[in-house]
This record gives structure tokens, sequence and C-alpha cells, in this order.
């Protein structure tokens, strides 16, 4: 009997042991991960960031950079630069339903791309803000970001995958698991916050150009109009002539 507690004793420490050790190695992994990841931001060409988000464990980092108007996503395995007029449309997926999506107004192909999301052109939606106290288990959060290039359409960010950061054991609500799930939710919305403000940055940006284009169209079809009707005056131009001129450029 004796022998039986001593048994367990030994094996309830050595499982502490272990699960300190393991902890400890995973942290100093994390920490390599994470200076490895500096190192390759400051030497991407024309990449200063000016916002990070870095990963559970250093597993990805999200940079944007607003000078040069690009963000990062970069993977120990994988390095994306994307210009903020590539962006479309971005949304948060929990176990493939959609909690928050933003999408732009600009068009693609000539068709107004809000809409295809819900909540319409430019919306943000879903329940970030919802009870979070309800019992429930995650497998993985998301962040999707479709993209106008049709090399790489859509690029999806794994901000909590059990996977990947809790050994294939899914957060369940009150475990200690669960802060790691609550970590990768927070790494999410910041990064959707971010590009939030790119689409409405560059959507902004797009209507200013258009209606500058315009007036400055307008300004020109004004002094046509002018230099015909002095054409006119100087019966250079007949009433007709003039007439059918100012109707082509008015069309």
């Amino acid at each position: 009997m004796d022998g039986w507690i001593v048994f367990i004793v030994l094996l309830f420490v050595g499982t502490i042991v272990w699960g300190i050790v393991s902890g400890i190695n995973d942290r100093q992994e994390a920490k390599e991960r994470g200076m490895k990841f500096d190192e390759r931001i400051r030497h991407i060409s024309g990449f200063t960031p000016s916002q990070i988000v870095n990963g559970v464990l250093n597993l990805y980092v999200f940079a944007v950079d607003k000078n040069h108007r690009k963000v990062a996503y970069i993977k120990e395995d994988k390095e994306t630069i994307i210009p903020f007029e590539d962006i479309i449309s971005v949304e948060i997926m929990e176990d493939n339903a959609t909690l928050a999506s933003k999408s732009t107004m600009r068009t693609v192909g000539g068709a107004v791309v809000g809409g295809a999301l819900a909540g319409g052109a430019g919306a943000v939606v879903g329940g970030l803000s919802g009870d979070t106290n309800m019992k429930k288990k995650v497998s993985l959060v998301q962040v999707k970001m479709r993209l106008r290039d049709i090399d790489n359409p859509t690029i999806a960010i794994n901000c909590y995958d059990c996977k990947t950061m809790t050994s294939g054991q899914e957060a369940k609500t009150d475990s200690l698991l669960w802060g790691i799930y609550k970590q990768g939710l927070e790494h999410a919305r910041q990064i959707t916050d971010l590009v939030s403000v790119i689409i409405d940055d560059v959507d902004r940006s797009d209507r200013h150009s258009v209606l500058s284009t315009a007036a400055s169209n307008s300004g020109s079809i004004a002094e046509e109009i002018a230099k015909l009707a002095e054409l006119k005056d100087k019966g250079i131009l007949t009433d007709e002539e003039f007439s059918a001129q100012k109707a082509k450029l008015l069309s």
C-alpha cells in the first residue's frame, strides 16, 4: 500500500515537473520566434511597421506600415506583403461562424463589393460584444481577408488554433486553455480593427479622387464650351455647328 502511495506521489510530482519544463521550453521557443520575426520585419524592403500584432506563442506577426500603405503577414514558412488598396474585406470566423465583418465600398469588375458580406457595404457586423459567459468550446478563430489578387485572393490568419496552440485540445469555458483562446480572439479583434480602418481610409481616398476628377472634367468642359461660343460669336461656327459640338461635349 505504501508503495502505491509513493508511486502516485512520484507520478504527481513528475507530471508537475514535466509541465514546468515543457512550459519553459515553449516560452523560450516563442521568444526565439519573436526575435526572428523582428529581424525579418526590419529587413523587408520599403516596409516600416507602425503597428504590430504578435500572435499567440509568436506563431505569426501581423504588421501595418501606414506610411508605405502596406500590411505584412509573416509566419515561419511564409511572408506576405499586401498593399492597402488590394484589401477588399475582412472578417472574424470562430469555428466557421462569422463574428464580425467589414467590406469595402469599392468595385470589383464593375460590381459593388459591399453586400457580399452580412451588413451591406462598409458594414461591421457580428457578436464580438455578446455573452462571453455562455458555456462553449472553440477549436479555431481566424481572420480572413479577401484580396484584389488573382494569385492569392484570400489570406487566413489563425489567431487561435487548438492544433498548434493547445496540443489539439479545444478551449472550453473555465478551462486552463480558455485564456489562450481569449488571447487569440483579442488578437483577431486588433487585426480586424486595423484592417477596417485601412478599408475606410482607402474608400475615402478613392471618393476624393473620383470627385477631384469629376470637378476637373467639369472645368475642362466649361472651358471648351466657352471657346466654341467665342468661335460662334466671331462667325467661324454657325449656330447649328455650335449646338452640335456642345452636345458632343456634354454627352
